[in-house]
């Protein structure tokens, strides 16, 4: 069954709240970019995707984040197979207090298979509020 932007998000939102990188990494598409205004990199293989996600979900849990809550706030269609997708990810401790929230922008490719990957995912706001919080665990 195709998937379509609203259910990838919810689908990849289990797997980020499951700290899984290797289930993470399986919903990006090598390379993958991720960017912010400060910072481009460019995740040329699954293993480059996991070893980076694992190093990002080691900094969440030491900065006592616990889960992820999407907000999807838009999506359209720029291909027959390219999608963008403007989200809000709330971030909450474990007593479900909300830390913060993130706004990120994702670019979708569509599979063979209808399945959606990430191509390109931009963070684009709250950049500082973010490197405050993963900066507690350092």
């Amino acid at each position: 069954m195709p998937i379509n932007s609203e259910s990838f998000l919810e689908i990849y939102s289990k797997a980020l709240n499951s700290f899984d990188a290797k289930k993470i990494a399986s919903f990006c598409l090598p390379p993958t970019i991720i960017m912010t205004d400060n910072s481009k990199k460019v995740m040329v293989s699954e293993e480059e995707l996991e070893v980076g996600i694992s190093r990002m979900i080691t900094k969440f849990k030491l900065a006592g984040i616990h889960s992820f809550v999407p907000k999807l706030q838009q999506t359209m269609r720029l291909s027959d197979s390219l999608f963008f997708s403007k989200m809000r990810w709330q971030f909450y401790d474990a007593s479900q207090q909300l830390c913060f929230s993130c706004a990120t922008s994702y670019t979708l490719q569509k599979m063979p298979d209808k399945h959606l990957k990430i191509i390109v995912a931009v963070i684009d706001d709250d950049e500082n509020k973010l490197a405050e919080v993963l900066a507690r665990s350092e």
